[in-house]
């Protein structure tokens, strides 16, 4: 069996069993919160999303350099980058949570909140997901794949039993939201119980500081443009639309964005694969190929039950309250699931080191913005506008795929998906 079949299967079970953890919690805070709360719920997760993917290259970053010294066998190297990286995010991470703290204030009223509290703790989750991303980067590109699941697993239960005790005490936004941040906070000190033996590294002197930083840089445009296309139609419908609607979109949307499960190994193992590739000189056009194709199929197993049952699914998750919500369940999750696909294309330029297709996303984004400017009458109209970005997001990236090279285009101009 192939190195990332075997790869892609283990981390396929463990964030299948986090993503169901993940997914009851979110299930379970809907309904205790009901439908005039739900949308504060899940918005407050959508800026924390937002945020936490547009920083995410941190965790690909430090995969990616991590891989480079495994493979070197200059473990000295990695613990010198983890700790440098640690100590940058806690600092700079902590001035950006004071940022968003003062900001809860403005955004809280434009997305229609009574209290700021619920995205302070959004921008707090930020905070922790960013110290998180760290370690977790280092399990990734020294492809300890049974430690971070194991860690992600444990942080979806934590989150869980967290959430179920402090709602069943106080029903409000605000502990719905809190779980989060207390999972984050526990998982962080068995993080680096996990990493001991990098700790006890002797540091080497020095690392490659201006690469990871040239390579940081584009890698946060491309997930900060990845953040507007997943979470974008969320805020809008909340900032738009009455309680009622925002909640049915909001119920369409958690279902929806529970499909994640399906590319999240790919996501996890891309990087380090390619990145392990290119450092061997070795093709990948065709591992590339092939794990878009595991998804692509995958894929068809949730537009069907969406296609079929739509109301069942509501009712088997119980959620009956949230009917409205039947009708937006296909097309938003089809949306949802395009975009993972344009993802995936995207990672592997960039593992490469390619990113001329920057050219491609950012025009896209701003088409969708214009467009939701022009057309938001109603979920449905939000979602059709949202699936016709990422289809000619996707259709972009192919031509992309045709263009002649630019000298400036990777590092070193020697690599291509081919």
């Amino acid at each position: 069996m192939r190195e990332e079949s075997k790869h892609s299967i283990l981390l396929f079970v463990s964030t299948t069993v986090t993503a169901l953890l993940s997914f009851g919690y979110s299930l379970y805070a809907m309904k205790m919160l009901g439908p005039m709360r739900a949308a504060d719920f899940v918005a407050a997760m959508s800026v924390a999303t937002f945020f936490s993917i547009a920083l995410g290259p941190i965790n690909g970053t430090v995969a990616k350099f991590t891989t480079g010294y495994a493979a070197a066998n200059d473990l000295g190297s990695v613990a010198r980058l983890q700790r440098l990286a640690i100590r940058n995010v806690f600092r700079f991470g902590g001035i950006g949570f004071l940022i968003g703290a003062v900001l809860a204030i403005p955004l809280s009223s434009w997305l229609q909140y009574q209290s700021i509290f619920p995205l302070v703790l959004s921008f707090a989750i930020v905070w922790l997901t960013l110290l998180l991303s760290v370690a977790r980067g280092v399990l990734r590109g020294l492809q300890r794949f049974g430690a971070y699941s194991i860690n992600t697993v444990t942080e979806a239960l934590v989150r869980l039993l967290v959430g179920v005790g402090l709602l069943s005490i106080w029903t409000t936004t605000v502990s719905g939201v809190m779980a989060f941040v207390v999972a984050l906070m526990v998982i962080l000190i068995i993080s680096q119980v996990q990493m001991a033996d990098i700790w006890r590294q002797f540091e080497s002197p020095g690392i490659e500081s201006d690469a990871i930083i040239r390579y940081l840089k584009p890698m946060c445009v491309m997930m900060a443009i990845t953040a507007g296309f997943d979470n974008m139609d969320m805020l809008a419908v909340k900032h738009l639309f009455d309680p009622d609607a925002a909640g049915a979109y909001g119920a369409a949307f958690t279902l929806a964005r529970g499909t994640s499960v399906l590319v999240t190994p790919f996501n996890i193992i891309l990087l380090p694969l390619v990145a392990g590739l290119q450092a061997r000189n070795a093709p990948v056009k065709t591992t590339v190929l092939r794990i878009c194709g595991y998804f692509v199929t995958l894929c068809a197993i949730p537009l069907l039950v969406f296609a079929i049952c739509p109301g069942k699914v509501l009712q088997l998750v119980r959620l009956d309250e949230f009917s409205d919500a039947a009708p937006l369940l296909l097309p938003l999750t089809a949306t949802r699931l395009l975009g993972h696909l344009n993802g995936l294309i995207a990672l592997s330029y960039a593992a490469l080191g390619r990113f001329g297709f920057l050219k491609v996303f950012i025009p896209a984004l701003i088409t969708e913005v214009a467009l939701l400017a022009r057309w938001h009458d109603s979920n449905m109209t939000v979602i059709l506008v949202a699936l016709f970005a990422q289809a000619g997001t996707l259709m972009a990236l192919a031509a992309y795929s045709k263009w002649p090279r630019s000298a400036d285009d990777s590092e070193d101009g020697r690599f291509d998906l081919n």
